[in-house]
């Protein structure tokens, strides 16, 4: 069973057939700079429906953020509210929390980091990039293969894990593989500001070998060209 219809939904669909037994909660607030609180009581009342209607017997999974760990987001409100309804999946019996980075595929969300940057890139809109700021992007198909791969492991008795790239990315190169992919000059104020943490992918290192994923110098510009290009 898979809960949602964006980005990270669609992309079990063509895995649905390994999810037996499984509800896959690919739903929530789209935008991480959201600040209705209408849209998390929403999201909080979905997803406890959810959790009542599933029977405990099945593996429940639920996709969190990476930035909990991230000191600079201790006060922002998507995190907060990620972190609150990681504790309601945490009653169940069988659970796996993922938690993820800057996601890159398909989607006409304009929220998203990827999207806002091709869109300024692309227009010739000024924008302002943070120096010291580093993002880690991983393709939404290998986090499915990830995902489907640890629940065929056996993962899924109260189970935290990080699903991302194994290095991170300064905004400065990101900006530049953007550049090089739709073969638009940035215009852009750099500003000394921004920081990095560290994102642990040690738990999924296994899985990554066991689905063939590369994450080598040039996987940032292949994931670029294959949804930007």
């Amino acid at each position: 069973m898979i809960i949602g219809s964006g980005l990270l939904a669609r992309a079990f669909i063509p895995v649905r057939a390994s999810l037996k037994d499984v509800c896959v909660y690919a739903a929530g607030v789209s935008n991480s700079s959201c600040s209705y609180e209408s849209e998390y009581q929403r999201d909080s009342s979905r997803l406890q429906a959810t959790l009542a209607d599933t029977p405990d017997s099945k593996l429940f999974v639920y996709f969190s953020t990476c930035s909990i760990v991230d000191p600079g987001s201790v006060d922002n409100r998507y995190t907060r509210h990620k972190f609150e309804l990681e504790a309601l999946v945490r009653r169940r019996r069988r659970f796996l929390i993922a938690r993820l980075p800057q996601v890159a595929g398909s989607t006409p969300n304009p929220h998203t980091i990827l999207n806002y940057l091709y869109a300024r890139i692309v227009r010739s809109e000024r924008f302002d990039l943070w120096r010291f700021a580093r993002r880690n992007i991983i393709d939404v198909e290998d986090v499915a293969k990830i995902t489907v791969d640890l629940i065929e492991q056996g993962s899924g008795d109260h189970d935290f894990v990080n699903i991302a790239n194994s290095r991170d990315y300064s905004m400065e190169e990101i900006v530049a593989a953007l550049e090089a992919t739709t073969q638009h000059a940035a215009v852009f104020n750099s500003i000394e500001k921004g920081a990095e943490y560290h994102i642990d992918t040690s738990t999924i290192a296994e899985s990554i070998r066991r689905c063939g994923i590369s994450f080598d110098d040039g996987y940032l510009l292949r994931t670029l060209e294959k949804y930007y290009a």
